[in-house]
C-alpha cells in the first residue's frame, strides 16, 4: 500500500515536495487555503541549482521557454557608475512566479496527487495527524507544512528558535522594459542591474522580451522609501538618472498588487517533528539578496522525497535530511543577510565591497556556493 503524504501549502516548496513524493509512489494532498493555486508577487530568480531541481521533476523546459536568461550582475552607486560587473556562472532564468507554480500544480496532478484549494488547516500533530475546516483526517506518514513565513502550525510545534527582522525590505512590481533595451541585442538585455544611492537600491531586471521586474529596496524606517503609492519625488531625488524609468512607473505601476515587505530571517530549533517536516519559508526564510529562497526551498523539497525513498522511518529520513541539506541553506541565509547589510553603510565602503566580490574568487565562491550545488536527486540531470 502507498505511503500517504498530507501537504500544507501549494507554494514552490509544497508542490514540489509533492511532485517527487507523487514520483516515488506516495499518495499525495496538498491543502491551499485560498480558493486557487496561485503565486504572490512576479518575476523570481532561478539559478541553476533550483533549475535542476525543476527538471528533475519534469517541468524544467516549460517554465523556462517563458523567462530570460540572466548572464550578469551589475552594481551602479549614486553617480550611476559601475562598481562591479560579476558574471553569473551557469544558466540562471528569470522566470514568472504564476508559470513554475502552475506547472508544478499541473504535474502534481497528472502524476495523481490531490490539490484540495479553500482547505484551510487548523493544526497538525507529530504524529501525522491533520485538522482542517472541514475536520480532521487519518494519521498519515508524512506532514509536510510549506505554509509560508508565518507558519502558525510551525510555532504551535515549538520549532521555531529565531525571527530577526532586519532593517530593511522591497517593493516588488512589473513595468513595460525600457525602450533602448527592448532589442534583444542591446548590451543591458541578459543584466541584472542594481542602482544604489544612499539607502535606497532599485533592481533592475528584464523579465521577458517586453516586461521588467523591479524591487525597490530601503530601510524600513525610511516612511517615503516604502510608502505605496511609490512616494515618486523622493525616489527621483535619490536617481535622477533613472527618470525615464520613474517615468515608466508612474504610468504602468499596478499599485494595488504592490506591497511593502521587510526582510527576515527564520531558523528552527529543527526541521522536523516526529512526523512532521517543514520547509521553505516556514523553515528557513531569508532576505532575497542571493536570489535563493525559491532555490532552496526546492532543493529541500526534492531532497526530503530522496531520503524518505531511502528510510522505512520517516522519523529516520527526516534527521538524515536534515544533516545533510541543513549545512548549505543555513549558508546562504548569513551571506545573503551579509550582502543586505550594505544597505546601511557609506556608499565608499559599499563600493569597495562590491569590488570585492567581482574580485575575489573566495568571495565570490561563497555567494556562489548553491548555484553551483548539484543538488540532491540531480545527479543524473544535466544543466543547460
Amino acid at each position: 500500500m502507498a505511503r500517504r503524504a498530507e501537504i500544507v501549502g501549494a507554494g514552490f516548496g509544497g508542490l514540489a515536495a509533492a511532485a517527487a513524493l507523487l514520483a516515488r509512489g506516495w499518495s499525495v494532498r496538498v491543502h491551499e487555503r485560498t480558493p486557487f493555486v496561485r503565486a504572490e508577487g512576479y518575476g523570481i530568480a532561478i539559478h541553476e541549482n533550483g533549475l535542476r531541481v525543476l527538471e528533475a521533476l519534469g517541468v524544467r523546459s516549460r517554465v523556462q521557454a517563458h523567462g530570460l536568461r540572466v548572464t550578469r550582475l551589475v552594481s551602479r552607486d549614486a553617480a550611476d557608475r559601475t562598481v562591479a560587473d560579476v558574471a553569473v556562472p551557469g544558466s540562471t532564468y528569470r522566470l514568472s512566479r504564476q508559470a513554475i507554480v502552475a506547472a508544478l500544480a499541473e504535474r502534481v496532478v497528472a502524476a495523481g496527487g490531490t490539490i484540495a484549494t479553500g482547505s484551510e488547516v487548523l493544526a497538525v500533530d507529530p504524529r501525522g495527524t491533520v485538522r482542517t475546516d472541514a475536520g480532521e483526517g487519518a494519521p498519515a506518514d508524512l506532514v509536510v507544512v510549506a505554509d509560508g513565513i508565518h507558519s502558525r502550525l510551525r510555532d504551535a510545534l515549538g520549532l521555531l528558535a529565531s525571527r530577526r527582522l532586519l532593517a530593511d525590505g522591497a517593493l516588488r512590481l512589473v513595468v513595460p522594459r525600457l525602450e533602448r533595451e527592448v532589442d534583444p541585442g542591446a548590451p543591458d538585455g541578459a543584466a541584472v542591474v542594481e542602482y544604489w544611492s544612499g539607502a535606497r537600491r532599485v533592481i533592475y531586471s528584464p523579465l521577458d522580451a517586453r516586461d521588467a521586474y523591479l524591487a525597490l529596496t530601503c530601510l524600513d524606517a525610511d516612511a517615503d522609501g516604502r510608502r505605496v503609492p511609490l512616494h515618486l519625488p523622493s525616489w527621483r531625488a535619490a536617481f535622477p538618472h533613472l527618470e525615464s524609468l520613474f517615468c515608466t512607473i508612474e504610468r504602468h505601476a499596478d499599485w494595488e498588487r504592490v506591497r511593502w515587505q521587510r526582510f527576515q530571517v527564520v531558523r528552527l530549533r529543527r526541521w522536523s517533528a516526529g512526523r512532521v517536516a517543514v520547509l521553505g519559508d516556514a523553515a528557513h526564510a531569508m532576505p532575497p539578496n542571493l536570489g535563493q529562497g525559491a532555490g532552496c526551498a526546492l532543493m529541500n523539497a526534492l531532497s526530503l522525497a530522496v531520503a524518505l525513498d531511502a528510510h522505512a522511518r520517516p522519523e529516520d529520513a527526516m534527521r538524515e535530511w536534515e544533516r545533510t541539506e541543513r549545512p548549505l541553506t543555513e549558508h546562504v541565509q548569513r551571506w545573503s543577510a551579509l550582502y543586505g547589510r550594505a544597505t546601511s553603510w557609506p556608499g565608499w565602503a559599499r563600493s569597495s565591497f562590491f569590488r570585492l566580490t567581482e574580485r575575489s574568487r573566495w568571495v565570490r565562491a561563497q555567494m556562489q556556493r548553491a548555484q553551483r550545488h548539484a543538488p540532491t536527486g540531480t545527479a543524473a540531470v544535466s544543466a543547460s
